[in-house]
């Protein structure tokens, strides 16, 4: 009876000792490598996905400053439908997007063996054009793929092989979670939140890139569990910039060969552009610039010794582009304004090029509040200096128009009477190959009732965007498809 008094002492002992040449650090990883041990375990249960099909839809936050009113919110809805082959790396997908303007696209992306390419069913931004992507393609779309799937987005952090010189556990003590953060391969912190009793994966944050994955409503179904809800936030917002919603997840033995062929209708396969811009005369005083692939066009204006340009401060690289074309072409004329259609991204990104150098950008008051309530310019909009212009202002040849639209609260365009020239932004998307899309937005058919009403005798429409040359009768032809 002596003995167990003195047994119990020792086993005390011992594992006082043990406790004592154990470090913090590692009783702590000895956590982390029980608790991802579990997760393997649990998530070893998942199906092991090789070949499937995954359909979802989605309400997207709006750019405020690519939408109708930057100070109004707005979402849109998408479907996209997927199928994947993860082993010979193949793809199909099928994207629909509804915009709030009234745009809808239609696109269709696939990749084989030896292609990837992409196509508008619409015809609204390339007609029966081809788009011949990168076999890199695949990659960055598994991308989104796996992080729509629970149990797909968890698989970097299940393999990686350095568990403790790479993954950290913060359990708390009044929490239902643990917490795992994870240097991945790219050296980006990512944080995993786990149910502790299912185990179920909660949330998933790149703190580096600031996107978080929130996972829930979890079903089963055809054997499969998996989360059918995932709210994205992007950028630190308060509020899901994507809110997806799965409809099916299912197992496939392959992809149909039919899904790689392109429908006879559409062709040619076509390229980038070359970037180089050139300036070319199609009116006295008027000049188109533009590229090899006539993607974005930009118009400017010679009168006297001052130059107004027109449509080209989309972006940093494409105004500089055009400042220098336009010096190095009239090293002895002066670019005194820059016009801006309406405050998108796409239209007003490279007005900080202009104003460096002192020149007056004009568009209507409210285009100018947006402009200057321009994030990216707030720390510099003291050297922009504007001018305001009118609804039916006349500068010379120069007839300003200012329409109020569903595309943009407020919309400009230019007619230049004498050579019977119209510049456009939106109000007229027709591809360069002149296709009629299939379904336009509603706020065309009101740009072509005030075109006409004016009685404007129009030669040729520039539009800012894929085509540079569109004539009367393909804006009728317009007039008459659905919308």
């Amino acid at each position: 009876m002596q003995m167990y008094p003195i047994r119990y002492s020792f086993i005390l002992l011992l594992t006082s000792m043990i406790l004592l040449l154990t470090t913090p650090q590692e009783l702590w990883a000895g956590q982390v490598d029980r608790f991802v041990a579990r997760l393997k375990t649990q998530y070893q249960k998942s199906p092991q996905l090789k070949v499937f099909s995954l359909n979802y839809h989605y309400l997207g936050a709006s750019d405020p400053y690519q939408r109708w009113d930057y100070q109004t919110p707005e979402r849109y809805m998408a479907l996209r439908m997927v199928e994947i082959d993860l082993e010979k790396k193949h793809f199909f997908e099928k994207d629909i997007h509804h915009f709030p303007d009234g745009q809808t696209f239609n696109r269709v992306q696939f990749q084989n063996d030896t292609e990837s390419l992409f196509y508008d069913k619409n015809g609204l931004t390339l007609g029966k054009r081809i788009i011949r992507q990168s076999l890199d393609t695949f990659e960055e779309l598994r991308g989104f793929v796996f992080g729509n799937i629970d149990f797909l987005a968890v698989k970097e952090l299940l393999e990686e092989n350095n568990i403790r010189g790479r993954v950290s556990l913060n359990q708390g003590t009044e929490t239902e979670t643990t917490s795992l953060t994870h240097t991945n391969s790219d050296d980006h912190i990512v944080e995993y939140i786990f149910d502790n009793n299912s185990l179920r994966l909660v949330s998933i944050e790149n703190k580096t890139q600031q996107r978080r994955f929130v996972y829930d409503d979890y079903q089963t179904t055809d054997g499969i569990t998996f989360a059918r809800s995932i709210h994205k936030y992007f950028g630190g917002e308060k509020q899901p910039s994507f809110i997806h919603r799965i409809d099916q997840l299912r197992i496939l033995d392959k992809i149909d060969p039919v899904r790689f062929i392109v429908p006879k209708e559409f062709g040619p396969i076509i390229s980038g552009g070359d970037g180089i811009l050139t300036a070319k005369e199609i009116a006295q005083d008027l000049y188109l610039v533009t590229d090899s692939s006539a993607t974005r066009n930009s118009l400017f204006k010679i009168t006297g010794n001052q130059i107004t340009v027109f449509g080209a401060a989309g972006n940093t690289e494409a105004a500089e582009k055009t400042i220098k074309l336009i010096h190095n072409q009239f090293p002895k004329k002066k670019i005194a304004s820059v016009y801006v259609t309406h405050p998108h991204h796409s239209q007003i990104a490279g007005l900080k090029t202009f104003a460096d150098q002192g020149i007056t950008i004009l568009s209507d008051s409210y285009s100018i509040a947006a402009i200057k309530a321009y994030p990216r310019f707030i720390n510099d909009i003291d050297k922009f200096k504007f001018e305001t212009i009118e609804n039916d202002q006349i500068t010379s040849d120069t007839h300003f128009y200012v329409l109020e639209n569903m595309q943009a609260k407020r919309q400009g365009f230019i007619f230049f009477k004498e050579s019977g020239i119209l510049f456009q932004s939106h109000f007229l998307q027709i591809p360069h190959d002149n296709t009629i899309p299939k379904v336009i937005p509603g706020y065309t058919k009101t740009f072509i009732d005030f075109v006409r009403s004016k009685q404007l005798k129009i030669n040729r429409i520039v539009a800012n965007y894929r085509n540079n040359n569109i004539s009367v009768e393909v804006m009728n032809k317009v007039y008459t498809t659905r919308f």
